[in-house]
């Protein structure tokens, strides 16, 4: 059988990022997979799955040497990354350009699918993208914005553009209630701002609370030290009058999902909270401090609101939103087709062993301008 080296956010206790590798695993039957992780202990005693720690580059490389091809399952690798991840900004990039470079010096085929692209602030960093672009055989981004964000930066165009792998592990709502008459769940990240978060959040939220809305603050992400989602939701409640619910985190997206079900809306600062609140048919509003937030929210129908505005204009987006349905059936369903047929091409890939140029064997997902 043969065996992939798969790379991404894994094992950093975020559920979003955990279902990435639940849906690349799943998408890959014929493949024995080993998981570069965080917490490689806790993935190998997952189903005696294989393990290894993304934190040791030598532990990764040798890996890569007894694998037969490198898959970069999802998230947003082309990105400068946020002082508030503890991570020198550039990297995540440095890293992925570092192992591309090696698995194509060993003769390995390199897919990157359902990635996206953030902020690339410095020259460096977009030399760094259009290099990683430059040493994947296949690409497929998440979303248009990415596309936007790459051509911008230099990379050539044009690109394959599907969907977030986590769809594939979701099913289209059987009949979104847009009439629910459950909380307001604001699923949080500390990494959408920086100090000011806190206190613009909760301005925004003490106005909902006045109009005798249930709102409820949700972390996503839990560390075992510094600045995460809970240390983020005590902070909001201490800048409002009384405090608000903090609910646990979700076990997984499918968890996230069936919680939302009877939410009456969901703000989102986590991207999959809004992948989790679309299966479940629930309408929400997006804070967008990258662009894959505002890039869901338009595929869906839903509203973003950039974090750059202020606390008032957020607000009024979830009164809006409040009066208006949540994503259709025909929208979800979109998404999980884009991720299935991204699944699909990154099979022919790797059973062409990489020799074969695997663009004229799926239909679907054609190559598309940034435009």
């Amino acid at each position: 059988m043969p065996t992939a080296l798969l790379v991404g956010a894994f094992g950093q206790r975020n559920p979003g990022d955990d279902a990435l590798g639940e849906a690349f695993r799943a998408a890959l039957p014929g493949w024995r997979t080993v998981m570069a992780t965080g917490a490689p202990g806790g993935a190998a005693r997952d189903g005696g799955r294989l393990a290894v720690d993304s934190g040791s580059p030598a532990a990764v490389l040798g890996a890569l040497r007894h694998s037969d091809a490198l898959v970069v399952g999802g998230g947003t690798v082309f990105k400068t990354l946020h002082r508030g991840s503890g991570r020198r900004p550039l990297s995540l990039l440095t890293k992925a350009v570092a192992l591309t470079a090696a698995a194509r010096a060993l003769g390995k085929p390199r897919a990157m699918v359902g990635v996206g692209a953030g902020v690339l602030e410095s020259s460096m960093s977009r030399r760094l993208a259009r290099t990683l672009v430059h040493q994947t055989d296949l690409l497929v981004l998440r979303d248009e914005e990415s596309a936007e964000v790459l051509a911008e930066a230099g990379a050539p165009t044009p690109f394959r553009i599907g969907a977030d792998a986590g769809w594939t592990l979701m099913d289209a709502p059987a009949a979104p209630d847009s009439q629910a008459a459950g909380p307001i769940v604001v699923a949080l990240s500390f990494l959408a701002g920086g100090p000011e978060l806190p206190a613009r959040l909760a301005a925004a939220l003490a106005p909902l609370v006045e109009d005798g809305h249930d709102v409820r603050l949700q972390p996503w992400q839990l560390l075992d030290r510094g600045l995460d989602d809970l240390s983020l939701a005590r902070a909001v409640n201490d800048h409002l009058p009384a405090p608000l619910e903090i609910l646990d985190p979700p076990a997984n997206l499918a968890a996230a999902r069936d919680s939302f079900a009877s939410a009456s809306l969901v703000l989102g600062l986590r991207f999959h909270s809004l992948v989790a609140a679309g299966a479940a048919g629930t309408r929400f509003v997006a804070l967008a401090h990258e662009p894959k937030l505002a890039g869901l929210a338009r595929r869906l129908g839903q509203v973003a609101v950039s974090v750059s505005e202020p606390s008032d204009a957020l607000t009024r987006a979830v009164r809006h939103q409040l009066r208006r349905p949540g994503p259709s059936q025909e929208a979800v369903a979109s998404q999980i087709a884009a991720a299935e047929e991204s699944m699909d091409l990154l099979r022919v890939l790797l059973a062409a062993g990489g020799s074969d140029d695997p663009r004229a064997e799926i239909e679907g997902l054609p190559l598309r301008s940034a435009a």
